[in-house]
């Protein structure tokens, strides 16, 4: 249930950044979750929304976007998308760090490992 502490890191992040700027209210934070991550999105979102509340990030808009895993091929120079195909009830990841043009295993994963907070907007 690696979803709940993420989303507890992150709703402590930004109350912390919205606090730094002596923010009365949280209007809105954006999430962005890589596929690789093994992170249910909605899972996400349903606990920072839960972790948000009686706060000043109550009823703040939540837009938690997922980025398609993208690599780069060392051999054959593909770039692009790779699949993920997997359970995510038991994290089981189904995917191979292989090049889907030759199969090389020697890729550079340049999307789909990140768990940020791109933005958030308060009012002072």
């Amino acid at each position: 249930m690696h979803e709940f502490s993420t989303a507890q890191a992150i709703v402590k992040s930004v109350l912390e950044r919205a606090k730094e700027r002596n923010a009365r209210r949280l209007l809105e934070v954006e999430v962005e979750i890589g596929g690789l991550t093994l992170l249910n999105p909605e899972q996400v979102e349903f606990w920072i929304k839960l972790g948000l509340e009686r706060t000043i990030g109550n009823n703040a808009r939540l837009a938690v976007r997922t980025i398609e895993p993208q690599i780069s091929c060392k051999v054959c120079g593909y770039e692009g998308e790779i699949k993920v195909e997997g359970d995510l009830l038991l994290h089981v990841p189904f995917y191979s760090l292989c090049c889907p043009e030759c199969s090389s295993g020697e890729i550079v994963v340049k999307k789909g490992r990140e768990c940020c907070v791109k933005r958030i907007k308060v009012s002072c």
